[in-house]
């Protein structure tokens, strides 16, 4: 009987992970999952992606989410072969994304479809929304869909985030993350050669430890060996 049980939930789980990813609740994206699932600017393979960008503090977006919980099972029960996917980021923290997109106002709701992006400026109702989505975007004005993130702007995310956790009980350092950050933002150029400086001096800095301690290590024996005589 327990075994039994046992193949029943895996065969389930199986069979729920075959779904297409429309049927799956609404997705939250982050900086990292962004382009990777919508591939937003490179074929949009995935489907179309219905995005809204929200600040958790935001009222309208509160007042919106249930309706965008609903747009989203609508979509699936009604529209599941048309493969609209509806998502949704925090702008509030990933800011990469809120960045590459000039969001600017909250909430705002760009539609990813055909290798374009449209831009919502309708109401917020579930009718209007559904029907943007099924169709009415077609005669809504297109945007370039910007590139994402270089691999530079990507590591230097990853450098602040694990340099966050050290500067939070020193007001001295976070005043040279955000000096950093300022530089990371208007002169990328000047930041990358910070970094190639930053690592030279690492690795020079490395060699003379290496030297000194080679030194310190040989003393020993050279006097060893004069006792010896």
């Amino acid at each position: 009987m327990k075994s039994i049980s046992t193949r029943f939930l895996v065969n389930t789980f199986a069979a729920l992970s075959l779904l297409p990813q429309s049927l799956a609740a609404v997705i939250d994206l982050t900086d990292v999952t962004f382009e990777h699932q919508t591939q937003a600017s490179t074929g949009q393979t995935t489907g179309k992606w219905f995005v809204k960008f929200y600040a958790p503090w935001c009222g309208h977006c509160k007042t919106l989410a249930p309706i965008w919980e609903e747009l989203d099972q609508l979509l699936q029960e009604d529209n599941a072969q048309d493969g609209i996917i509806v998502a949704k980021v925090d702008a509030t923290k990933e800011t990469q994304v809120a960045k590459r997109f000039k969001i600017q106002s909250y909430p705002t709701l760009k539609y990813f479809a055909d290798r374009k992006l449209y831009n919502y400026k309708g109401a917020r109702t579930l009718d209007a929304l559904y029907d943007f989505a099924t169709g009415g975007y077609k005669s809504a004005v297109t945007d370039d869909i910007p590139p994402p993130p270089s691999f530079f702007d990507a590591k230097m995310k990853e450098f602040r985030q694990g340099f966050e956790s050290v500067t939070e009980d020193s007001p001295h350092l976070k005043y040279l993350l955000e000096d950093f950050d300022h530089i990371v933002s208007f002169r990328k150029n000047a930041a990358a050669v910070l970094v190639v400086i930053g690592a030279f001096i690492g690795f020079f800095f490395g060699v003379i430890v290496s030297l000194l301690m080679g030194v310190g290590g040989t003393q020993p024996k050279s006097q060893k060996k004069k006792k010896k005589e």
